[in-house]
C-alpha cells in the first residue's frame, strides 16, 4: 500500500507538465517522496504502531532536504542548521517571485523546485496516511483533484488525454492494490463455478459491469460540459482570470504577456477603450513595464502598495528628469464595460498626473498605476501627460548612464553566444549607444523579419531566441521587443519591455478607439539626460502590426552594420587562424565588463544568490557525497530500525515477548540466505539450525542451547494456555544470531549487514495456498 500511494502521487507530477519547462524539475519532488515512502514502508515491516511514520517521514526528507536544496549549510552535510532554514527561505521568496510574475510554461528556479518538491512532499505523507494508516484510499482522490484544479486554473489551454490519463491510472492503481489486499487478508479466494464456463460467466458479468460504468462516466464527461457552459474546459480559468491574487502589500496580477497573447489571438476585434487626446497623433497607452529577463521570458518586478507608494493626483518624476519639461497633453480614458478589469491604468509615458476614484498606487520607478482593489468595470480617469520629442542629436551626445540602476543590463549568463555575435555585429561600427539601438531597430524593419501572430513551433531541444534571430525570423510584437530588449543590454543600452495599447483608431473630433488587436508590446531604452524612450522594431507594413509607428528620432542614425556571421558556420567558410588568433587568448570574463556578467542581487540579498556555491565547490560534492552514502546505508539503517523495535517486544511476557523473539530469528535467517519453511515445527527449525556449523559440524553447545530454548518459547506461545515468559529471550536471541553469522560465509554475511534480504516483502516464505475442491 505505501508503494501505491507513491505511484498514485507519481502518476499526479505530469499534471504540472504544461506549467514547467524542462525535464528534470521533478525530480527533487520524486526524491523526497521516494525516501518518505521507503520510511513508510520499512517501519511497517516491524508491525509496531505506525503513529510514528509521519514524523519519521519528515525526519528522512529534513536529512535529504539539505543536500537537495542548500548544500554546504547542514551539519555533515546533511542535518539542517539555522543557515539551511535561511536559505530555504530565500529560495522561497525567488520561487514565489518566479510564480507570481512568470507565464506558463514556467523557467523553474531552483526556488520553484523547492516549492513543487515540498508541495508533493506533504501530498506524499497525507496520501500515506489517508491510504495506508487510515485505510481510506479513495479520499487520495481530494489530493489529486486539488492537484488536477492547478493547471485548470493556471492554463487556458488545460489538461491533455495523456496527463488526465496517467493520473487517473495512478488513482485506480491505488484502489485495486487496496482491493488486493483487503481480498488476500480473507484467505484463499473460492472459484465463481465448478467449472471453467461458470467461471468464465462470473467474471465476463463483472468485466462487462466495469465497462458499462466507465463508458457512462466518459460520456457524461464529454456531453455534460456542452449542454453547461459553466463546465467547459477553461471555466476554471475564467474564474482565476477574474481573481486577484496576492498577499500583503505585495501585487500580482495575470501575467502581462499571456494576456497580449489572448488579445492578439482573439477572433473579435471588440472596443476595450476609447479616450480623447490634446495630441493629433497620442503616444502609445502603456500597461505594464517588463524589467527582467529568466532566459526565457520577460517577467515584472513585483510592485508594492504602501504608504510611500501613494500619490494625490501627481505622480512622481520619470527616471532621468531633474524637472518637468515637455509640453502637457491631457488624456480622457473611458474604458468599455465589457473589457476585462484592469488592475494597472493604460497610460501614456510620461504620465505626470492622473485623476481617478479609488485607492490607487504608482510604483516610481516605472510610473504604473495599479490598485490593490478588485477594479470595477467601465470607469473612466483623466491623465496629463508631459509631450516630449527626443532630439536625434541629444540622444546621440548621451554619455553613460549614471543616475540608473545596473540591473536594466542584467542578462543570463548562460545566454547563448551567438547572439552576443550578432549583436557585435550589428553594432561594430556604432559611435555611440544611440546609433547602436537605431541599428538594433533597423536590423529588425529592414524586411527580413515576418510578422505572424502564429509562429511556427520551435524544435524541441532548440533556443526560442536564436531559433527566431537566425533561423525562421517569424514572430509578433512579444519575439520582436523582447530580441531588441535583449540585444540593446548586450550593446551596454540598459533597456526593458512595455506592454500596452497602441494609439489605436482615430474616430474624429479628438476621440480615438482601441480594440484588442491593439495590444502590443515595443522595448524602452534609456538615455542619461532624456529617461526611457520608445523604439519600435515591430513590423509595421501590411504583413506587421498595422497601428504600430517607427518613431521619427529613431531614423537620424545611419549605421553601415558589420557582416553577420551564421549561426552555425561551416568549416568550409571558416577563416583560417592567423598567428595573431592563436597568440592572442580571447579576454576573460571578468575582464569584458559584460553586463550580464555582474552578480544580480535580489531583495533581501539572497534570494538571487539562491543555490548558487561558486567560491565553494567542494560543499556540494561533500553533500553529494554523504546523500550518496545515506543512500547506500539506507537498507542497513531501515533493518537496524525493525532489530531496534523489537528490542523492546522480546522483554514482553508471554506470548508477544515470544513470537517477537522467533520473527527475529526468522529474518536474521533470511539475511544470512538459511532457508526457512513454515511447514516446520518451532523445534524442527531449531534442530535443523544447530547442524549449520562450519564444514557441516554442529553450532557451539552455547548456541544450540539458545536454540532450543526459542523454539521451546515459541512453541509454548502458540498452544499453551498461559504460555510463561521467557526471561532469556533477549540474550538467547543475541546468542543464536551470533551464532549463526558465525557459520555463515564471509560473503553472506557483508550482504546481510548492507542488503538484508528480510526488508523484502517477497523474500518472506509462505504457505502455499490450497485449491478449493470442486463442487460435485
Amino acid at each position: 500500500m505505501p508503494l501505491a500511494a507513491l505511484v498514485s502521487m507519481l502518476a499526479a507530477l505530469p499534471l504540472l507538465g504544461g506549467l514547467v519547462r524542462g525535464g528534470d524539475w521533478w525530480v527533487p519532488a520524486a526524491l523526497l517522496m521516494a525516501a518518505t515512502t521507503a520510511v513508510s514502508a520499512l517501519y511497517r515491516l516491524s508491525g509496531r504502531n505506525s503513529l510514528p511514520v509521519p514524523f519519521l517521514q519528515v525526519f528522512a526528507a529534513a536529512l535529504l532536504f539539505t543536500p537537495l536544496f542548500a548544500p554546504g549549510t547542514g551539519f555533515l552535510g546533511v542535518v539542517p542548521t539555522p543557515a539551511t532554514f535561511g536559505h530555504a527561505w530565500a529560495l522561497f521568496e525567488q520561487g514565489v517571485h518566479n510564480i507570481n510574475v512568470s507565464a506558463a510554461p514556467v523557467v523553474p528556479s531552483e526556488g520553484l523546485r523547492m516549492i513543487i518538491a515540498l508541495t508533493f512532499l506533504v501530498f506524499a505523507v497525507t496520501s500515506d496516511f489517508l491510504a495506508v494508516t487510515a485505510r481510506c484510499p479513495g479520499m487520495v482522490g481530494g489530493l489529486l483533484l486539488a492537484l488536477l484544479v492547478v493547471p485548470l486554473t493556471v492554463d487556458d489551454a488545460g489538461l491533455t488525454w495523456v496527463q488526465a490519463g496517467v493520473c487517473a491510472a495512478g488513482f485506480l492503481a491505488l484502489l485495486a492494490t487496496d482491493m488486493w489486499v483487503r481480498s488476500r487478508s480473507w484467505g484463499v479466494v473460492v472459484p465463481d463455478g465448478p467449472d471453467p464456463v461458470s467461471r468464465f460467466n462470473a467474471r465476463a458479468v463483472r468485466l462487462a459491469t466495469v465497462v458499462a460504468a466507465a463508458s457512462t462516466a466518459i460520456v457524461l464527461a464529454l456531453v455534460l460540459p456542452l449542454a453547461v457552459p459553466s463546465l467547459r474546459t477553461d471555466a476554471f480559468y475564467t474564474m482565476a482570470d477574474d481573481t486577484q491574487f496576492g498577499s500583503g502589500d505585495n501585487v500580482t496580477t495575470t501575467h502581462p504577456l499571456v494576456s497580449l497573447r489572448r488579445d492578439l489571438a482573439s477572433s473579435s476585434d471588440r472596443t476595450v477603450l476609447t479616450y480623447r487626446s490634446d495630441s493629433d497623433s497620442p503616444e502609445y497607452l502603456r500597461t505594464y513595464v517588463l524589467d527582467e529577463f529568466d532566459g526565457e521570458n520577460w517577467t515584472m518586478s513585483p510592485v508594492y502598495a504602501g504608504r510611500d507608494s501613494g500619490f494625490d493626483d501627481v505622480l512622481p518624476l520619470p527616471e532621468g528628469w531633474e524637472q518637468d519639461t515637455g509640453t502637457p497633453v491631457t488624456t480622457q480614458v473611458s474604458l468599455e464595460s465589457d473589457a476585462p478589469r484592469m488592475e494597472f491604468l493604460p497610460l501614456p509615458y510620461p504620465t505626470r498626473s492622473v485623476e481617478v476614484s479609488g485607492d490607487w498606487y504608482v510604483d516610481s520607478d516605472t510610473l504604473m498605476v495599479f490598485t490593490t482593489d478588485t477594479p470595477p468595470t467601465g470607469f473612466s480617469f483623466t491623465a496629463e501627460s508631459a509631450r516630449t520629442e527626443p532630439d536625434a542629436e541629444a540622444l546621440a551626445g548621451a554619455g553613460v548612464p549614471r543616475s540608473l540602476s545596473r540591473d536594466y543590463l542584467d542578462l543570463p549568463r548562460d545566454l547563448d553566444e551567438s547572439v552576443r555575435e550578432l549583436t557585435d555585429s550589428l553594432t561594430g561600427n556604432a559611435d555611440s549607444a544611440y546609433q547602436r539601438a537605431t541599428a538594433l531597430q533597423d536590423f529588425f524593419t529592414d524586411g527580413s523579419f515576418t510578422y505572424d501572430l502564429s509562429p511556427p513551433s520551435v524544435p524541441s531541444g532548440a533556443d526560442p531566441l536564436v531559433h527566431f534571430l537566425m533561423e525562421d525570423r517569424i514572430g509578433y510584437c512579444e519575439q520582436f521587443a523582447g530580441a531588441m530588449a535583449i540585444m540593446a543590454r548586450q550593446a551596454d543600452i540598459p533597456a526593458r519591455v512595455a506592454v500596452g495599447y497602441t494609439a489605436g483608431e482615430q474616430m474624429g473630433d479628438g476621440r480615438w478607439a482601441v480594440s484588442v488587436g491593439d495590444a502590443h508590446a515595443w522595448p524602452e531604452l534609456y538615455f542619461e539626460g532624456t529617461g526611457w524612450v520608445r523604439f519600435e522594431p515591430t513590423p509595421s507594413s501590411s504583413r506587421g502590426q498595422g497601428s504600430a509607428s517607427v518613431p521619427e528620432y529613431t531614423s537620424g542614425a545611419d549605421v553601415e552594420p558589420a557582416p553577420i556571421p551564421d549561426a552555425e558556420p561551416s568549416e568550409r567558410d571558416a577563416p583560417e587562424p592567423s598567428e595573431t588568433d592563436e597568440e592572442e587568448p580571447r579576454p576573460a570574463p571578468e575582464e569584458s565588463g559584460s553586463a550580464e556578467e555582474e552578480p544580480t542581487e535580489a531583495a533581501g540579498g539572497t534570494a538571487g544568490d539562491a543555490g548558487n556555491t561558486t567560491g565553494m565547490p567542494w560543499q556540494p560534492v561533500v553533500g553529494g557525497l554523504l546523500g550518496g552514502l545515506l543512500l547506500l546505508a539506507a537498507p542497513a539503517l531501515a533493518r537496524g530500525l525493525v532489530r531496534w523495535s523489537r528490542r523492546s517486544a522480546q522483554a514482553l511476557p508471554g506470548a508477544p515477548g515470544a513470537h517477537t523473539a522467533w520473527r527475529e530469528l526468522r529474518d536474521t535467517c533470511i539475511d544470512l540466505g538459511v532457508d526457512w519453511s513454515l511447514t516446520e515445527s518451532p523445534r524442527a527449525t531449531a534442530l535443523r539450525l544447530s547442524d549449520l556449523g562450519r564444514g557441516g559440524a554442529p553450532l557451539p553447545a552455547d548456541v544450540r542451547a539458545a536454540l532450543w530454548r526459542l523454539a521451546l518459547a515459541e512453541e509454548a506461545a502458540r498452544y499453551a494456555p498461559d504460555p510463561a515468559g521467557g526471561d532469556r529471550l533477549a540474550e538467547d536471541l543475541g546468542t543464536a544470531r551470533s551464532g549463526l553469522a558465525a557459520a555463515a560465509a564471509g560473503g553472506d554475511r557483508w550482504r546481510a549487514v548492507l542488503l538484508p534480504r528480510s526488508l523484502a516483502p517477497w523474500r518472506r516464505p509462505r504457505v502455499e495456498a490450497a485449491t478449493a475442491p470442486a463442487v460435485p
